[in-house]
This record gives structure tokens, C-alpha cells and sequence, in this order.
């Protein structure tokens, strides 16, 4: 091959890998495909003709690509870990486990590796073999942000026997071990929460270098998938709230500043539920959602909706005493805003199912079946007590609180460690309310 065409050829591949980037995934296959005819010994081109059909979820077309380009290099290292992601989307984890451990073995510090054999392993419930492998990927690569924020949601509802000494993990069990004299059945004073804050983030900045975390809700599960993503897609896609959330109903607490906030989740780690329902603290983050901070807790009748405002009320009238709002209200806010009247539990008929909806539903369902077959199918229940991942949203929740003027702040600590995530997500909220 002359120079000459290997320069063209080099210009193209930089098209192609330009459009890949843009997320112009359907003019990137077009133009590698091209090349491919030209030029199909090349590894790199067959990887990347791989991880365009992974971007457009073509599965099968993706694994004869990084098959090819294996073929072409048997020590290609990254065709053999995508290769391990299009087995796992096509729902064939013996595949995907096997190429993830060939790329180890070719390359023993691959992180991306250890991550997606790790994420694979914690989808399926078996969480040692999960934690070992994100221990492995943060160890070879300790600003893998991927495989610390996985590890940091697992540690939420696992406790790891071992790996003591991986910086995450240590620092779960140094908070987890920190005395803190709150109790829901007492007054919780903000001097409290200053103190006991203070000492985590102490630990944070003695362990974590890298302390972005994208998430703001805490949650206490039970360990039942209410599939949100599934009924959210239905909506989104139809306009049409799917079956489901027609026995959805929500305890909702609305509340004025942060420092109350931090009590509503004190409340729900430590209360007592018959159904032990699925609860939530959050800042509100969707443009064009009222409100700031709120709770949900989740029912399934309007009975136990009651009767969970009846023993959650008497704990915030206590400790939170004023400034709040408590109330019962059906399904998401979004559906009420395209279906109005829809969440007034006070008048349920007002808006019913529509049984052409649910060919709207099957629809998406088919989407969903013949779709990724990667997914969590597993789900367990919140550890109960404080966490890393906890104060990492506390956190959050405080950059909040000062980006929108609630100097309460100041009450809960003295020092906010910045969050980027939160920032860009106010400045959005605030250009599209």
C-alpha cells in the first residue's frame, strides 16, 4: 500500500472516529463499512466498526466485528473486553465472562476489564466476585470513575468481607463505625449533624481522590424492582401513563431548606413501615418540577398510603415541626402534567386506564425483549444506617442548598465539597424553568 493511500485511509478512519464521537452512529457505520471493503485486515478499524454497532445496539453485528479484528491480531486486548460487553447485551454471560478474562489475561491491569466482569457478577447477585473485580480495576487504574461509583452503589445494600484495605471500602466501614447519637425518638439538633458530617467528610478526603458522585436521591429499598426505567419509557415514547402506575401511589413530604432534609432522612433510615415500603430523599433537579426537597414513599393502595402518613406525620411534626408539607398523591409528577387531574387521589376516576394503552405497552415491552438482555436482575435491600454513598448525596444536597440561596447550609457545615454535576445540573434546571 502507498503512501498515498495510506494517508486517504488514515483521513477517513479520523472521519469516522470524528462522526463516532458526534454520536453520528448511523453515517460512522456507513463510512467504515466502506472502509472495511477496502481494507478488512486492519484491527483497529474492525474494533471500531465493532463499537459503532454496540453504540446502535446491533448486537450480533458487533461481535462478528471484534471477531474479525481478532482474527487480524490475536492480542487485540480491547476487542476481546467489547467483544465481553456485546455477549452481555445479548444476554450471554458464559461469553461475555470468558472474553472479559481473556482480556485480563492479556493484559493483567486492564481496569475496563475488571469493571465490566465486575458490573456483570453485581447485575446477578453474586457480589464478592463483584467486589473483587472493581477492587482490581480502582487498584490498576484508582480514577476509574466508573468502577468507583459502581463500587459505591454496591456498598449501599453489601458489606464486603474483604478488601479492607481498597480506599473505598475502608472508608464505608471508618463512617459506618462513627458513633452518632441521632435517634428519630429524639430531638435531632443541627449541631449534631455538623459534628457527625464534619467526621465523614474527614474520612472522604482522606481516601477518595476523586469525590464526584452523579447522584442526588437516597433511597432505602426493600429489595422489589418497581421498574421506573420500563414505565418511564412507556410515557415518554406514547404519552401514556402505563398500567402499573394507576396503583402507584406516593406518601410525599415536601420541605424549605436542606437542614430539614437531612432529618427526613433520619426518618427514613430508622422508621418502622408495616410494608417496610421504598423510600427516597431528594433535591429536585427535572426543569419545570416544582419544589426543592422532598421524600417519597412508595404504596400500593391508598389504604397503606394512609396508613403510612398516619405513622411517618407524628416523627416530622417532631422534628421537623414546621415548614413542611405532607400528602398522598398517585404516580409521577410528569404524568399529572400531561394528564391533569390524574394524581388527585380524592377523585381516582377523573383519569382512567385507556385499554388501547396497552398496545402502547406491549409495544415497549417487545422494544425491551428484544433489546439489551444486560439489566440488574437481582435486587436487594438497603443496609440500614449511614453509608459513603449517603454522604456523598449529602453532599450534593448541600452544593444545592447554596446554589439556590438556602444559607441553611451553613447550619449542617462549614465547608461544601464542590460538585460539578450539581452545578451544571441547577444552571439547567434554571435556563429551562
Amino acid at each position: 500500500m502507498n503512501t498515498s493511500i495510506d494517508n486517504n485511509l488514515k483521513n477517513e478512519i479520523d472521519k469516522t472516529i470524528s462522526l463516532f464521537k458526534q454520536k453520528k452512529f448511523n453515517e460512522a457505520l456507513i463510512l467504515s463499512n466502506k472502509l472495511i471493503e477496502k481494507e478488512n485486515n486492519i484491527p483497529f478499524l474492525l474494533n471500531l466498526n465493532g463499537l459503532i454497532n454496540l453504540s446502535l445496539e446491533e448486537w450480533s453485528s458487533a461481535v462478528l466485528a471484534f471477531q474479525k479484528a481478532l482474527e487480524c491480531d490475536v492480542n487485540y486486548v480491547e476487542a476481546y473486553n467489547n467483544m465481553g460487553v456485546a455477549y452481555s447485551h445479548l444476554g450471554d454471560q458464559d461469553k461475555a465472562i470468558k472474553n472479559y478474562t481473556k482480556a485480563i489475561q492479556a493484559k493483567k491491569n486492564y481496569s475496563n476489564a475488571y469493571n465490566n466482569l465486575a458490573s456483570l457478577y453485581d447485575d446477578n447477585g453474586k457480589y464478592n466476585d463483584a467486589v473483587i473485580n472493581y477492587v482490581n480495576a480502582l487498584k490498576f487504574n484508582p480514577e476509574h470513575f466508573n468502577a468507583q461509583n459502581n463500587l459505591i452503589h454496591l456498598i449501599n445494600f453489601f458489606n464486603p468481607k474483604n478488601a479492607k484495605n481498597n480506599p473505598i471500602i475502608k472508608a464505608n466501614n471508618e463512617i459506618k463505625n462513627i458513633e452518632i447519637d441521632v435517634s428519630i425518638n429524639n430531638n435531632i439538633s443541627n449541631a449534631i449533624i455538623f459534628k457527625y458530617l464534619s467526621k465523614c467528610n474527614q474520612i472522604l478526603k482522606k481516601n477518595i481522590k476523586n469525590l464526584s458522585f452523579f447522584d442526588s436521591q437516597i433511597h432505602r429499598r426493600n429489595g422489589h424492582d418497581l421498574n421506573c426505567e420500563r414505565h418511564h419509557k412507556v410515557f415518554n415514547k406514547y404519552n401514556v401513563i402505563p398500567q402499573y402506575c394507576f396503583s402507584c401511589f406516593k406518601v410525599q413530604i415536601e420541605l424549605q431548606n436542606v437542614t430539614h432534609l437531612f432529618k427526613l432522612f433520619f426518618i427514613f433510615d430508622q422508621i418502622t413501615l408495616p410494608k417496610d415500603n421504598i423510600r427516597k430523599c431528594f433535591i429536585e433537579l427535572r426543569p419545570g418540577i416544582p419544589g426543592t426537597y422532598k421524600g417519597l414513599i412508595y404504596c400500593s393502595t391508598v389504604e397503606d398510603a394512609e396508613n403510612v402518613c398516619k405513622i411517618t406525620k407524628p416523627f416530622i411534626e417532631k422534628l421537623i415541626k414546621k415548614n413542611f408539607e405532607i400528602k398522598i398523591k398517585r404516580g409521577c409528577t410528569e404524568f399529572d402534567l400531561a394528564f391533569p387531574g390524574y394524581k388527585d387521589i380524592n377523585n381516582l376516576n377523573k383519569i382512567k386506564y385507556d385499554q388501547e394503552w396497552k398496545n402502547k405497552e406491549e409495544l415497549i415491552d417487545e422494544e425491551i425483549y428484544n433489546g439489551s438482555k444486560k439489566k440488574k436482575n437481582i435486587f436487594n435491600k438497603s443496609l440500614s444506617g449511614v453509608c459513603l454513598g449517603d454522604v456523598l448525596i449529602m453532599n450534593n444536597w448541600l452544593n444545592y442548598a447554596k446554589l439556590i440561596n438556602d444559607m441553611t447550609y451553613k447550619d449542617i457545615t462549614s465547608e461544601i465539597i464542590f460538585s460539578e454535576y450539581i452545578y451544571q445540573a441547577v444552571k439547567k434546571r434554571n435556563e429551562q424553568n
